[in-house]
């Protein structure tokens, strides 16, 4: 067994990789080691590097971006990052990664957001992304019926981590969060979906 996770250099990426390290090997996808995590080659170099560890059966994509501001103030390259790292990393990695799970079984987990399940002022482009991940995801899970596939959405509240620019006092554990969906995973009865809130 070998686990991809994106987003693991802090935060709750970070925390699930640390988790699944106890039992598996890990491969933790960041920018500063493997490129960016919307990139296919960034896909495949973390795929190869997993493939010398052994069979890949849980993805984690965990990647993403944060930020905020009134609707019109949002540039292209806000808007751009927004996407990229909220929603295309998350395709990129499934789409490199699904056939083969759902022919030899796997785990795919997108971690999304309380913004993916409602509009939130300020948050605009962030819970649009949000919202494409949520729908891919569940497009995903609907074509992963009958197959040997598995695929976990998480929807997790507040965290205190380096997502923000200063602590966020009141808000959830990453480590807590992390150990809610790693339970999630080692369960046998399929969880589907996960919302995650104190």
């Amino acid at each position: 067994m070998v686990a991809i996770v994106t987003g693991a250099s802090s935060g709750l990426g970070q925390a699930i990789a640390e988790l699944l390290a106890r039992r598996m090997p890990v491969v933790g996808v960041s920018r500063r080691d493997f490129g960016d995590a919307s990139d296919p080659e960034t896909a495949r170099r973390a795929i190869t590097a997993a493939e010398k560890l052994g069979a890949i059966d849980i993805l984690v994509n965990c990647a993403g971006a944060g930020i905020f501001g009134p609707a019109g103030s949002y540039d292209e390259n806000a808007i751009d990052r927004l996407l990229d790292a909220n929603l295309k990393s998350t395709i990129v990695f499934c789409d490199a990664l699904f056939p083969r799970f759902a022919r030899d079984g796997g785990t795919i987990v997108n971690v999304l957001s309380t913004a993916a399940l409602i509009g939130k002022p300020n948050e605009s482009v962030y819970c649009a992304a949000k919202w494409g991940a949520r729908g891919y995801t569940e497009a995903l899970r609907a074509e992963a019926k009958g197959t040997k596939a598995r695929v976990v959405s998480v929807a997790p509240g507040g965290m205190d981590t380096p997502f923000w620019p200063e602590r966020r006092v009141g808000f959830m554990d990453p480590r807590e969060v992390a150990s809610v969906i790693v339970d999630a995973i080692d369960r046998r009865v399929n969880v589907a979906e996960l919302v995650i809130t104190r």
